[in-house]
C-alpha cells in the first residue's frame, strides 16, 4: 500500500507539471498568435502605398523605355542615312578611276587591234 501511496503522489506530481508546461505552451501560443495578428495588420496597413509606389515607378520606368526606344530609333535612322551617304561617296570617287579603268581598257583594244593589223 505505501508503494501505491508514493506512486500517486509522484503520478500527481508529474501531471502538475506537464499542466504547468501545458498552460505556458498555450500563454506563448497566444502571444505569438497576438503579434502574428499585430504583424498581419501593419502588412495589411503599409501594402497599399508599397503597391502604389511600385506601380509608379514601373510607369515611370516604362515612360524611360519609351523614350530610349526612340532615341535608338533616331540613332538607326542617322546610321543608316551616314551608311547610305558613305556609299554615295565612295561612288562618286570612284566614278574617275572607274571611267579611266574603262577608257584604259578600250584604248588597250584598239592598240592590241593595231597592232595585229600591222603586224
Amino acid at each position: 500500500m505505501a508503494l501505491t501511496g508514493w506512486l500517486t503522489i509522484v503520478l500527481l506530481a508529474v501531471a502538475i507539471v506537464a499542466l504547468g508546461v501545458l498552460i505556458y505552451a498555450l500563454v506563448e501560443a497566444v502571444g505569438t498568435m497576438r503579434a502574428v495578428r499585430k504583424v498581419a495588420e501593419d502588412v495589411e496597413a503599409t501594402m497599399p502605398g508599397l503597391v502604389e509606389k511600385a506601380d509608379v515607378a514601373i510607369d515611370s520606368f516604362n515612360v524611360q523605355m519609351l523614350r530610349l526606344d526612340a532615341i535608338v530609333d533616331q540613332v538607326e535612322e542617322v546610321s543608316a542615312r551616314v551608311s547610305r551617304t558613305a556609299t554615295l561617296v565612295h561612288e562618286v570617287a570612284n566614278v574617275p578611276a572607274t571611267a579611266a579603268n574603262v577608257a584604259g581598257e578600250r584604248l588597250r583594244t584598239v592598240w592590241n587591234r593595231m597592232k595585229r593589223e600591222r603586224g
